[in-house]
């Protein structure tokens, strides 16, 4: 079973959109109304915190009782929420002190929620109000507020209209001296004018006098901004004030009056806010209209400042992807990391975005928050949806843990701390060395004799993938180290890139690292420890790792590539048992795309013979010949020990893995299975197959969508707004916009922005 739903607070009870009831305020009042603004208003906890504060303010200023400054009040409230969050996370926790502080808290959450001026009992002069005050106090808060006092709302009334009139008297008193002053001078200037008339030699004296006759210049009503001026503004961090000054100076460039346009701070924001959200309307509206009939939903978070103060929360980018479609949902703040909060979090905006029936699968990093058996996000969403949904864990994210472990294992790199010593030491040296003096892998006979028999082979990988384009440099980068590594020749000089960032958390960096100094070992100096790890690191990457990285994101490829990976590990132990050992490990742990359903991408993977294909396809076809076991649950990743891997690889893989329950991957997407009772070698041609290949070809299975809006939204959390509706509208403004015009070509650019 899944945890309490997001809408239910621990202790408090339900969320409450505001204020209710005719006394003032309790605890509980306030910590359900503030966890509302929290979640379904998405606003962090300093804005929610003074808009409980505001809606209680209308309580005792009804009750006429004085009460402390609104931020004391804020910062009283925040105070009780972190003891709440305290209590919350020590709820599992087992011991009589914990309970017992729970029931103490629990106790007092009708109590008033005392925000009185500390002087308010002698303020206070009505000793009807004192003593409601002190009812209020009391346990349960005793009395109420029954309706008004009409004498003391007439006496208010009455003062109130005795001030309105003094107020406009002294505004007509101001208005009419300023006019007589203007009347004595034009009647100076009628009385003078025979003499000015003699006095031709002086010159003219314009007074400029203000008076009722003068004519106003009308206010500028052209608007200048457009809603691909205000995505561009967006896109570009532009901040609203300096878009005034941007704006100006492009009127005035194209010889336009400025006087003619509305430019000033107040308008060109209030105009920005209004495309944002009209945007993200048209935007949710397109997207809707597609009626698509599966999605595969990507989450992914990261630790960012809050928009309001120094706190910091988590970020969740949540993404949809299908066939040629993929589009940002939101990136709702998180009051913590649990997979219960994300579980909610995906949901919420699957439902506003009308999703929940559509879901199929989802893309996710292999961490305890995401994947836990019991709690984990992907339990408890599939236990919201109701239905089995396809878990496809990052495979990159997978290859970097087995990666991080190898590092472990070869004494490489402390297992804690951000960074590595080995690489500053290699940057700070970069300087000093030669780049046309380089050692390759028959410099060395450790790397001769473990690369020997594969060298032509990742040589030939290496080259052919130098072809494609890529999501960053460090790729390439990798890629043209290898082939120099091993001998081959690149297109052009060779040139070597200044040393980046070498922090554990980048994966690209260790790879390139390691075959970077091992390329410059003799010029650089090293310890034989150093040396040996970097050997051991290099030959892995080359012979078991790159290949298997740069593959990963083929979704029909996965479950072959997986089995192959396991024999290249195996196989392994003959070259470096403990590298082998310590990366097979870790992979037995993640094989996720050996699963029921997932192994039968492999169905549409042209390295499967048709033989194989026959046999899958009898094995998929026969829950229709046994009814009783059709009972049981879909398995979400395939089990393996390690002691039984010498019997997996020599099994016939994949058709081994392929069951009964393989046939719902075809079934989940819609794919007729009729193709399956064809000969494989009709396959084809046949319109079905041709369909399921291109659906499941299009499968992201590696969490690269959500990580670049994670990106996205680094760029964009501290820029142009704090308001967290607005944020989410621009985010949806950005993404558009860069989809409308990748790239600053002209014929780009003249294309039209179409709503």
């Amino acid at each position: 079973m899944f945890k309490m739903s997001r809408n239910k607070i621990f202790l408090v009870g339900t969320m409450n959109n505001q204020i209710t009831g005719s006394k003032l305020p309790s605890k509980r009042n306030c910590l359900s109304v503030l966890y509302y603004n929290m979640r379904n208003v998405h606003l962090n906890l300093n804005s929610s915190a003074l808009l409980t504060i505001d809606e209680c303010l209308i309580y005792w200023k009804k009750a006429r009782i004085p009460n402390q400054d609104r931020d004391n009040c804020a910062k009283k409230l925040k105070k009780l929420y972190e003891d709440l969050r305290s209590l919350e996370k020590n709820n599992t926790k087992i011991g009589n002190l914990y309970r017992l502080r729970e029931k103490q808290f629990e106790e007092t959450l009708d109590d008033l929620f005392d925000i009185a001026h500390s002087n308010a009992m002698n303020t206070i002069k009505i000793d009807e109000d004192k003593e409601f005050l002190l009812l209020q106090r009391q346990k349960g808060r005793v009395g109420c507020m029954l309706g008004r006092d009409i004498k003391l709302a007439e006496k208010e009334q009455r003062k109130a209209t005795r001030e309105d009139a003094e107020y406009k008297r002294k505004n007509i008193q101001q208005n009419s001296g300023y006019l007589k002053t203007a009347n004595i001078l034009n009647e100076f200037d009628s009385d003078t004018s025979e003499f000015e008339e003699t006095i031709i030699e002086e010159p003219e004296i314009e007074l400029n006098i203000p008076s009722s006759s003068t004519s106003v210049r009308k206010r500028a009503r052209r608007e200048i901004l457009t809603p691909r001026l205000s995505a561009c503004l967006d896109k570009c961090k532009i901040s609203d004030r300096d878009a005034v000054h941007l704006i100006t100076a492009c009127i005035e460039a194209v010889a336009l009056d400025i006087n003619d346009f509305a430019v000033n701070r107040t308008s060109i924001r209030n105009a920005r806010q209004i495309f944002r959200k009209n945007n993200t309307s048209n935007i949710k509206s397109k997207f809707i209209d597609l009626n698509l009939n599966y999605g595969i939903v990507h989450w992914d978070s990261k630790i960012l400042p809050t928009l309001v103060g120094k706190d910091k929360c988590d970020r969740l980018p949540v993404v949809i992807t299908a066939l040629k479609t993929e589009q940002l949902l939101g990136v709702p703040h998180l009051s913590r990391g649990t997979g219960n909060e994300i579980c909610s979090a995906v949901y919420d905006e699957l439902e506003n975005w009308g999703l929940l029936e559509k879901i199929q699968g989802f893309v996710f990093d292999t961490t305890a928050s995401n994947s836990g058996r019991l709690s984990g996000a992907c339990v408890l969403l599939e236990q919201k949806l109701g239905r089995n949904v396809l878990f496809l864990a990052c495979r990159h994210h997978i290859f970097e843990i087995i990666l991080q472990a190898v590092f472990i294992e070869a004494k490489f790199a402390p297992s804690s701390g951000p960074d590595i010593p080995l690489f500053k030491r290699f940057i700070d040296n970069w300087k000093n060395i030669n780049k046309n003096e380089y050692s390759v892998w028959t410099d060395d006979s450790m790397t001769f004799d473990i690369l020997n028999n594969v060298r032509d082979e990742v040589l030939d990988f290496a080259e052919k993938r130098l072809q494609d384009c890529f999501p960053s440099d460090d790729y390439k980068e990798f890629l043209q180290l290898i082939v120099i590594f091993l001998g081959g020749k690149l297109k052009g000089n060779v040139n070597f890139r200044q040393p980046g960032a070498y922090h554990l958390a980048r994966w690209m960096a260790k790879g390139i690292y390691s075959l970077k100094i091992l390329l410059f070992k003799n010029q650089f100096k090293l310890t034989s420890t150093e040396e040996m790890s970097l050997k051991k690191i290099s030959c892995f990457i080359i012979k078991c790792y790159a290949e298997v990285w740069f593959t990963a994101p083929n979704a029909i490829k996965a479950p072959i590539n997986d089995i192959l990976f396991i024999k290249k590990l195996y196989n392994y132990k003959n070259d470096d048992k403990k590298i082998a050992e310590t990366a097979l490990k870790k992979f037995i742990n993640h094989l996720w795309y050996l699963s029921d359903e997932c192994v039968a991408f492999s169905i549409f993977d042209n390295r499967v013979t048709i033989e194989q294909k026959r046999k899958m396809a009898i094995k998929m076809l026969m829950n229709e010949l046994d009814e009783y076991e059709q009972v049981g649950e879909v398995k979400k990743k395939h089990s393996l020990k390690i002691e039984d891997i010498p019997n997996f690889i020599h099994q016939d893989l994949p058709v081994d893995l392929i069951t009964y329950k393989s046939i719902q991957l075809l079934n989940r997407f819609n794919i007729q299975t009729n193709f399956l009772l064809l000969d494989p070698k009709c396959w084809e041609e046949n319109e079905e197959y041709k369909k399921g290949k291109e659906i499941i070809g299009s499968l992201k299975v590696v969490n690269d969508t959500a990580e670049r809006h994670v990106k996205l939204m680094e760029e964009f959390n501290s820029k142009i707004t704090k308001n967290e509706e607005q944020k989410q509208f621009l985010l949806q403004t950005v993404q558009d916009y860069r989809r409308k015009y990748p790239n600053h070509n002209r014929e780009t650019m003249c294309k039209p922005y179409k709503l």
